[in-house]
């Protein structure tokens, strides 16, 4: 009996046809020996998973994985992700790499404003947002309200955590007013008090991100300068500027006085040609990162104030992201812009852009990466659209994103990944809290 060519068709669909593959992760408690393995072109990641629990033998505890081909998620059966490609030989093996599952963010709450939500940053059990109702608010993760602050007189563009403690808080908020305010906050008595007032930008604050050991922090303007200033708040004022950034934070709390201090920069760096758009300090607290809408990216040195390297995109940069921890991917640079891909660069490998992640449909206006444990890189990020999507990518997929959230109704102006969460604000005047499981 001879079977009908449609029936082998069908029969190959089944399973009957095979692939050479071999197994690969960073992930050394669950790798298998490097061999080439035949397994039917049919099989999906659930089967993929049972391959590599059974080569795991008694090991107990196995999560399930991801799966990556070609750098990108394989979602489906292997023939379906392959289907494409004409480079694909029975006799040669392709590579499958397996990474931990990261489950699926799980939507938890909305806190609403009364304006654009442009910037939010996450610590601890906290979330600092920025509104274009010229507010900063304190929001728990569980989305209550703690207090609202005015003290801008124009929309806060940006905001970062100084300190977070039991006691309160220090933190920084970036305003259209051109200035940036330093405040306390009282978790007791809920109170606040606008310590300092940085000024020197001409034009709208745009960006803002203190440094890893707290010391100083860096702010991008409209104006196409970037100013360092010391974080230590000042109980005096400081026409000058101050190398340890003024006076203790004992004596500022202790200010009765209701009128902040005025703080000039301890720096100021000339070199991008229009807006500082974004600004982000590498792991050392020794570097830091800028991008502009004059479409580069600038590392400079804190203490000697000079530009280090320059890296050129072809479009407007909106926000950067610098990876942390250790091994091969430590520093690596996230950038979004006026463009529909994120682009990840790596300085140690030369300028070129490295991997570029493309699935949103329009302009790309935030990255974070996943938090790091110190030792190791995470290789997972969060990014925001215009398209009004926020999407979980890891990069060793550049085509399809881990998970898409699909909660806002107009533009996502921010997001923030720290801790089990993920937050993000945008022009529909929500802060959305998406819950994050643990991962490796």
């Amino acid at each position: 009996l001879i079977m009908p060519e449609k029936e082998k068709e069908k029969g190959a669909d089944r399973g009957d046809k095979e692939i050479q593959i071999r197994l690969k992760t960073e992930l050394p408690d669950y790798s298998v020996d490097d061999t080439p393995f035949s397994v039917p072109i049919s099989i999906d990641p659930q089967g993929l998973n049972s391959l590599v629990k059974g080569l795991l033998g008694d090991k107990e505890n196995v999560p399930d994985f991801d799966w990556i081909c070609f750098s990108d998620i394989v979602r489906g059966k292997l023939s379906e992700h392959l289907a494409d490609r004409d480079d694909i030989s029975t006799e040669i093996a392709i590579v499958l790499e397996y990474i931990e599952k990261c489950e699926a963010p799980k939507p938890d709450t909305v806190a609403n404003h009364d304006d654009w939500v442009s910037a939010c940053r996450l610590n601890g059990d906290l979330v600092l947002t920025g509104c274009y109702d010229n507010t900063v608010n304190i929001w728990s993760t569980q989305g209550e309200k703690k207090l609202v602050i005015p003290g801008h007189q124009g929309p806060v563009k940006a905001v970062d955590w100084i300190e977070c403690t039991d006691r309160g808080g220090i933190f920084v908020s970036a305003s259209h007013d051109q200035n940036l305010n330093m405040f306390t906050w009282n978790r007791q008595h809920n109170s606040i008090e606008n310590i300092n007032t940085c000024k020197g930008h001409e034009r709208s604050v745009e960006c803002v991100s203190v440094s890893p050991d707290k010391k100083h922090f860096i702010s991008g303007s409209f104006d196409s300068m970037i100013k360092v200033w010391g974080a230590t708040p000042s109980a005096q004022d400081d026409p000058q500027g101050d190398d340890d950034g003024g006076g203790e934070a004992k004596k500022a709390r202790a200010s009765t006085s209701s009128k902040p201090v005025t703080r000039t920069p301890l720096r100021t760096l000339a070199g991008h040609k229009e807006a500082v758009s974004g600004v982000a300090w590498r792991h050392d607290s020794a570097e830091f990162v800028s991008v502009s809408w004059d479409h580069t990216v600038k590392i400079w040195e804190l203490e000697l104030g000079g530009l280090k390297t320059e890296l050129v995109a072809n479009k407007a940069l909106f926000s950067v992201a610098v990876g942390g921890g250790g091994g091969d991917r430590s520093d690596q640079i996230l950038v979004a812009g006026a463009e529909r891909s994120v682009r990840l660069y790596d300085p140690k490998a030369g300028n070129d852009v490295k991997l570029a992640f493309t699935a949103h449909t329009g302009w790309v206006t935030a990255v974070s990466w996943a938090p790091d444990d110190g030792s190791t890189t995470t290789t997972r990020f969060v990014s925001a659209s215009h398209d009004g999507t926020v999407r979980v990518w890891d990069v060793r997929s550049s085509t399809t994103p881990l998970y898409e959230m699909t909660g806002h109704s107009d533009k996502v102006l921010a997001c923030h990944w720290l801790g089990g969460h993920i937050v993000s604000g945008g022009a529909d005047n929500q802060l959305k809290f998406y819950k994050m499981s643990d991962f490796k």
